[in-house]
């Protein structure tokens, strides 16, 4: 039997109620809908966030979507009005529903290719980077968690192998990860179900457990735009790439290589290098998409990502051209200032948390100045940057490192 995910329930209620409000309402409506309740799948191609978008509607409202992972197999499901019923399966128990749609016939899993979704690399095959060492291991680890058959004699290397993909699942938000993270949950589900009928230790049943507990939590996460998670985890894994010198050393030296002729950005000619900069800048600025244009707003480059579906190639290519345009940036811009020594003089404004710093100043040095104010703005909401620091400490650092020119007056009026 073939379940189809529902998420986004919560959004279906009123903006008025907070957070809170609507996460409880949604629970007890998935409570309060019983087993083979009918359901209609309506495509919305006219959708401006996603136009591959199925809503979910039960007595003709509109209650949740199909997630966006597995649209592409439901809309084979459809019909010339594209639309087709399902009925109601189960729920996780939260505010998770899942769906069985007559007719569709059990597959089992396979990873299949996936037309590339951005334009080639503008780097060829020549330049790119290895994947991390985490994000392989988490490749191995999902595609065997996978195909290990969920019975009692195969305990423990479920147990083993779900543990171990725990602890890498927010690593990425690349298309395969994504529906691994759906796969996985569906089945650590079933096996949870089969296994009140195996004799388990005590030890074994909270590790099952708990590692249910926590890929149901993270499929929860993916969906919450609301609380930033695919930002936080798109410019968390760029960050880490940034600081593995091993990757950057080798992108680097590859890059300077294959177009600039040169052993490295010290040796290259500056005219080369403004001209690839350009280049570079022209891939994104002609992308289908706005939010991939534009580098100075990862939060916004990072959403479209997860809204786009991108595959681990793509999203390595996003990340080399990134951090090329950075490399090229600080090198044509002849370093007037140290990026350590500002970093540590915004530590205390950002409660020493280096990796906000970081962030901060990768968009900042690529913004207008009103929107480092708005960033900022944003920021003291999420409690990422002291409230009591947010006035004038802020804007000396920033203002003696040239990064925001304007004056104190224009800084205080705009930041609130």
């Amino acid at each position: 039997m073939t379940e189809f995910t529902v998420t986004g329930i919560r959004y279906q209620f009123p903006a008025e109620m907070s957070y809170e409000e609507r996460t409880e309402a949604a629970k007890q409506y998935v409570a309060g809908l019983q087993k083979g309740t009918p359901v209609v799948l309506v495509a919305e191609p006219e959708n401006p966030m996603d136009a591959n978008a199925i809503a979910v509607y039960i007595d003709y409202e509109r209650m949740g979507y199909i997630d966006k992972e597995e649209t592409p197999v439901v809309h084979t499901l459809l019909d010339e009005n594209q639309q087709c019923d399902a009925l109601v399966e189960r729920n996780d128990g939260h505010i998770t529903l899942f769906l069985t749609i007559p007719g569709a016939a059990e597959k089992p899993h396979v990873m299949n290719s996936r037309p590339r979704i951005l334009p080639p690399s503008p780097l060829g095959e020549e330049v790119r980077m290895p994947f991390t060492k985490a994000e392989s291991t988490l490749q191995l680890v999902a595609t065997r968690l996978l195909k290990t058959g969920p019975k009692q004699e195969n305990l423990q290397q479920l147990l083993s192998l779900s543990a171990r993909y725990v602890s890498l699942l927010k690593l990425s938000i690349c298309h395969d990860d994504c529906v691994w993270l759906n796969s996985i949950r569906k089945k650590l589900d079933n096996v949870e179900q089969l296994s009140k009928e195996w004799a388990m230790t005590k030890a074994e049943a909270e590790l099952l457990a708990d590692v249910c507990k926590k890929v149901r939590a993270c499929a929860g996460d993916m969906h919450r735009t609301s609380e930033h998670w695919p930002e936080r985890v798109f410019i968390q894994q760029l960050n880490t790439i940034r600081d593995d010198k091993a990757i950057t050393n080798h992108l680097y030296a590859k890059y300077c290589q294959t177009f600039l002729s040169g052993k490295d950005f010290g040796e290259a000619d500056k005219q080369k290098m403004n001209l690839e900069l350009e280049r570079l800048r022209l891939w994104l600025q002609e992308m289908p998409w706005s939010e991939l244009r534009n580098p100075e707003d990862l939060d916004a480059m990072a959403l479209k990502v997860n809204y786009l579906g991108l595959s681990r190639t793509e999203l390595y290519d996003l990340y080399c051209v990134i951090l090329i345009v950075e490399r090229l940036d600080e090198t044509l811009d002849g370093g007037s200032f140290s990026m350590e020594e500002v970093t540590e003089q915004l530590l205390p404004i950002f409660y020493s948390n280096k990796v906000a710093v970081r962030d901060f100043l990768s968009n900042c040095l690529r913004m207008k100045s009103t929107h480092i104010t708005d960033m900022v703005n944003r920021l003291v909401k999420d409690r990422v940057i002291s409230d009591q620091s947010k006035g004038r400490d802020l804007w000396q650092v920033l203002h003696d490192y040239g990064i925001y020119t304007k004056t104190e007056s224009n800084w205080n009026m705009r930041v609130k």
